[in-house]
């Protein structure tokens, strides 16, 4: 059994580096490409990693917010990507659109208020073995949330290769009213939607109100991704077979729960499995997951793309197809764990170049 996995391991390995000598640039979309929905905040770190907050007598500032992170993450594997969300008109608002825009996102739809200021979280890591973070934030007034339906350029989100979003912006209104809005445009116009959970519970008045806001959006997602310890919050369940089955819909095409350093499980309509994760030293794990969805989306659209159909988008990718799926997870595990690799939120996230060398290092040290 262990020689079967490390053949199977080296063999999914191999089609990823061949995977990226192939040019699928004329399948880049004219359109704004993915956009991802919801927040971006300032992240405030101990510039010592194994320090805490209490101890640290110098941070550091650093860009993240999962959606930002995961349309950085999007344009440095190439694929096009533009952020939708709300900033404060303030340094840090600035900040972020500044960093944004020079990692090569589509800014053009991000709004600035006066009504709030930038979100602004704590971060540090709490076990440097694994590289656990705690959180703690400043962010559950701040401008993310005042973002309003009027605010939305609807013919824009039409024209979207995919659509990508979160939970948090569902905690509070008027960002719930604009994110469902959102949310109902692109479905109607055939947009393929990715939804990425995120439980922040301070965000939410209660844990049943937090439960039931984030379950609601699964009847109309596409693709799913949550992490283990969400499944257990929504579903009450231990057992990743038991808690997905609770959530999962007949119209979804694709349902993701990561597992941390254990790698990640997967369920389509045809079938379910579980791919190991990467052995890696850990930094921390801010951003880890932000990087698998932008892996999973970035490798979904290139293995749709057949070089017949320029149009092609992750509605053509083969979900029956279990060997096509896991190569599509493989390569999001990947992406989660060179992520980890080094501290913080957008400055740890890699490009397709790193991404390669790295996918290549692995095929090397499995044939070895």
């Amino acid at each position: 059994m262990v020689i079967f996995v490390r053949i199977t391991l080296v063999i999914l390995l191999k089609q990823e580096r061949e995977t990226f000598i192939k040019d699928a640039a004329n399948s880049t979309p004219a359109g704004p490409g993915v956009i991802c929905m919801g927040e971006a905040l300032v992240d405030i770190q101990p510039a010592e990693r194994r320090q805490t907050l209490q101890a640290a007598n110098l941070l550091r500032r650093v860009a993240g917010g999962a959606p930002a992170n995961v349309t950085v993450a999007l344009a440095r594997l190439g694929v096009p990507a533009a952020f939708l969300g709300k900033v404060g008109a303030d340094p840090f608002g600035y900040f972020l659109r500044d960093t944004l825009a020079g990692a090569g996102v589509d800014i053009s739809r991000m709004r600035f208020g006066t009504e709030a200021a930038t979100g602004v979280a704590f971060a540090w890591v709490k076990d440097v073995q694994t590289g656990e973070v705690g959180y703690f934030s400043l962010r559950y007034l701040s401008a993310d949330r005042t973002l309003a339906p009027e605010e939305l350029d609807l013919n824009w989100l039409r024209r979207a290769t995919a659509f990508q979003f979160g939970s948090l912006l569902l905690s509070a209104e008027p960002s719930a009213t604009a994110t469902w809005q959102a949310l109902e445009t692109v479905r109607a116009a055939g947009v393929p939607c990715l939804y990425d959970l995120n439980l922040r519970l301070p965000a939410w008045k209660s844990p049943e109100q937090a439960r039931k806001g984030m379950l609601a959006p699964l009847e109309c997602s596409d693709i799913v991704k949550l992490n283990r310890h969400e499944l257990a919050f929504l579903t009450g369940e231990t057992d990743l077979e038991r808690g997905v089955a609770k959530i999962w819909r007949p119209d979804c095409w694709l349902l993701v729960v990561t597992l941390d350093r254990e790698g990640c499980y997967y369920r389509t309509r045809t079938g379910s499995g579980r791919l190991d994760g990467f052995p890696v030293a850990v930094a921390d794990t801010i951003a880890c997951g932000d990087a698998f969805v932008a892996g999973l989306l970035a490798q979904l659209l290139r293995l749709s793309y057949t070089g017949i159909n320029k149009t092609a988008g992750i509605r053509d990718f083969d979900y029956a197809n279990p060997e096509q799926v896991r190569r599509a997870c493989y390569y999001a595990n990947a992406a989660g764990a060179l992520t980890a690799t080094r501290p913080g939120a957008i400055p740890a996230l890699p490009t397709r170049r790193q991404l390669d060398r790295f996918l290549k290092s692995a095929t090397a040290n499995l044939e070895s």
